[in-house]
Parts: C-alpha cells; sequence; structure tokens
C-alpha cells in the first residue's frame, strides 16, 4: 500500500513560529521560522565562568536549541538599536553641545532660528562729581542708538547659497561575516568606530559650506614646517595674533576645525608637552575634518552656528536598515539634516522708510597656511 505524505502549509507568521515535528511527534530542531535577538545566547568558556563572551543565536523563542549557527539579523538588530540610543537618546546632543560647540536641534518641519546678535552702543559719560554745574559746558554727550540688530541666517539668499546639509553614511552587513558570531565587546566597538566615522564626515560636509561662505574671512599665514612642537607654536601664535576679538576674547571662546594630517601633528605635540589631548594643548574645542585641507577654521562658541532637524520621530540620526537579497545581507545608512548658519547680515535702513538692505557681518574665519614666506 503506497503511503502519501500530506503536506500543511502556514497559514500565518504566527505558524511558523511553533516548531514542527516529526512522524513520532519530536521537535525537529531547526524548524522554527526566524530568528531574534532576544534568542541570543552566550558560550561558556572551558574553565566554567559565564563570561557572555560570544553571542550565538542557536536557540529558538522557547530556548530550545536549533541546529543552524548564527545570521546577521541578530547582529544587524542589535546595532541598528544601539546606533539608535547612541545619536537620540540625548547624549549624543550633550556631547556636541558641551565638547564641541553650541547646536540647535529643531523639530521636524521648522526652519533655522537666525542668530540674533544685540551690538551694545557704547553711551558711557564722563561727568563732575562735585562742583559747580555749568549745563553749557558741563553737560555730558553721547551718541544715538543705531545699528544695534545683527542677523545671521542661513536662508537670506536661498536663491545662491546653499547652506543645508543631507548628511549620509551607508554601509552593508554581509551574512557570510557574522559565520562566527559576535560579542558584546565588538558590537561597542563598531558603535564607536562609526560615530566617530559619521561625525568626521559631517564636520567635513560643515567644512565644505564655510569655505563657500561670501563673508568668509581668510587669513593667510605662511606654511608650517618643523617638529610637530614647532608647528603647535607656530599655529597657537597664528591663532592668537589674528584672533577676532569681536567674537570670543580667548581661544576658549571658538570651537578650532582642523583638517585630519594636522591633527595628527597636534596630538603629537600634546603628548609630548604633557597634555592630554590637544584641545588641553590649544585651550580650546578642537575637531578634526575629514577630506581636503582647506584650513583652520575658526567658529564662535557665543553663537550656535549649526541647526540639526530631527525627523518627525524626534530623532536627529535616522538609522534605516534594509535587506539586500542581491548581496545576502543588510544595507545600513545613517541619515541627517544639517543647517549652517555662517553668512551674517545686519539689517540697516536704507533712507526709506521701511526700506532695509544686507551689510557684511563676518561671522567664520579661516587660516590657510599657504602664503609664501617673505625674505
Amino acid at each position: 500500500m503506497a503511503l502519501t505524505n500530506q503536506i500543511n502549509k502556514a497559514s500565518s507568521l504566527a505558524s511558523l513560529r511553533q516548531p514542527q515535528r516529526d512522524k513520532d511527534g519530536q521537535i525537529i530542531k531547526g524548524s522554527v521560522w526566524g530568528t531574534d535577538i532576544s534568542r541570543t545566547d552566550y558560550v561558556q568558556m572551558t574553565n566554567g565562568q559565564d563570561a557572555q563572551v560570544l553571542n550565538v543565536g542557536f536557540t529558538d523563542r522557547s530556548g530550545r536549541p536549533m541546529a543552524f549557527g548564527n545570521d546577521s539579523h541578530d547582529f544587524v538588530q542589535a546595532l541598528e538599536d544601539s546606533l539608535d540610543e547612541t545619536f537620540n537618546d540625548g547624549d549624543f546632543r550633550t556631547a556636541v553641545m558641551e565638547n564641541v560647540f553650541p547646536c540647535e536641534f529643531r523639530p521636524y518641519g521648522t526652519d533655522p532660528t537666525p542668530i540674533r546678535r544685540q551690538a551694545l552702543q557704547n553711551r558711557t559719560v564722563r561727568f563732575k562729581h562735585n562742583g559747580a554745574f555749568n549745563p553749557a559746558k558741563d553737560a555730558p554727550s553721547t551718541t544715538a542708538i543705531k545699528g544695534a540688530s545683527v542677523t545671521v541666517t542661513p536662508v537670506l539668499n536661498p536663491e545662491t547659497n546653499k547652506t543645508g546639509i543631507l548628511c549620509s553614511a551607508a554601509t552593508h552587513v554581509s551574512d557570510f561575516d557574522m559565520m562566527g558570531g559576535w560579542t558584546e565587546g565588538a558590537l561597542i566597538q563598531t558603535v564607536c568606530d562609526m560615530q566617530v566615522q559619521y561625525c568626521r564626515q559631517m564636520f567635513a560636509a560643515v567644512v565644505d559650506v564655510l569655505k563657500d561662505t561670501p563673508d568668509l574671512q581668510v587669513i593667510e599665514a605662511a606654511p608650517l614646517s618643523g617638529k610637530p612642537s614647532d608647528q603647535a607654536e607656530d599655529l597657537l601664535d597664528t591663532l592668537a595674533l589674528n584672533l577676532p576679538v569681536e567674537l570670543g576674547n580667548t581661544l576658549s571662546d571658538y570651537a578650532v576645525l582642523v583638517p585630519e594630517r594636522l591633527e595628527a601633528i597636534l596630538d603629537r605635540a600634546a603628548q609630548r608637552a604633557g597634555h592630554e589631548d590637544i584641545s588641553e594643548l590649544l585651550g580650546c574645542t578642537v575637531c578634526g575634518y575629514a577630506g581636503n585641507d582647506t584650513g583652520v577654521y575658526l567658529l564662535p562658541k557665543r553663537f550656535a552656528s549649526i541647526s540639526f532637524r530631527s525627523t518627525k520621530d524626534a530623532k536627529t540620526v535616522d538609522i534605516k536598515v534594509t535587506r539586500n537579497s542581491n548581496t545576502a545581507g543588510y544595507d545600513l545608512e545613517l541619515i541627517s539634516v544639517v543647517d549652517v548658519l555662517a553668512t551674517g547680515s545686519v539689517r540697516v535702513k536704507a533712507g526709506e522708510f521701511d526700506v532695509e538692505k544686507d551689510a557684511s557681518f563676518p561671522l567664520v574665519h579661516v587660516i590657510r597656511f599657504t602664503a609664501a614666506e617673505q625674505l
């Protein structure tokens, strides 16, 4: 008598979560569909201690062992959650504002808040403390208040100035890369490295906008040369001699953006001088940017020159994960929108009623070490 095997197709995802059974009613290992980070387990070390070393997704949702090993789903899910917490839990915002430079984090669908500087008009006078007062001779005089409002906004000339940045960085996580499992330490290292890479690319995009700023003040200086300590001293001297005191009296009032090549030199100079990092050596915030060397930029920390636009879900950096079946893996992308407020304008009366025009107000300065040395 011929035997007929009756095959029942799954009617829903819920049925796929139940393990299949053989003809004897025993559970077939590896028959549970899909994986999830909640199913990950830890490999026990040979010395008998639970070291929580290797995360392996070899158990089903009931805790039973499965026949197959790792896949990339568990790792990508953990990576996505870790990146989302890193950029969007508030610590990234606090770190940028305290350790880099003031920034604005605005809600979705809003424009950047213009920087407004109320320039104080000096109306101080001297007067006689005692004695006879003669109004014709002793009456103090001062100047009237005018031109006190300074506005810095990226939308003054939207047709010509491209001050908005869509910062996007992507990578691919292959299924084959996860065959050996992954550790908690490896995940932390990956997240930290991706954060550094993304921030450097973002700073490079900010520098790309700054170098095209109409009001950019360019300071030419002789090329740096010699030992790292000598180059650091020359940089400090150049910064001190060309500091725009109207925007900040000391270097601590500025954030300095330096190219990666110079960052390594300054770091070596800081080590030799006994300092912990470059910021301690220069006495100000120092940020490195990737890409071509376009100079050393000075951003005043009294104003928020960078504005981040949040998503509809109130996220500063949106993490997108897409399954790419053609390459057997996942595509992961980090996306953020940044506006740079670098072009200053002074709104002044043009001689007619209710007619105003824009006057230049330099906000960003750059030092380029390209000037030829004079003999």
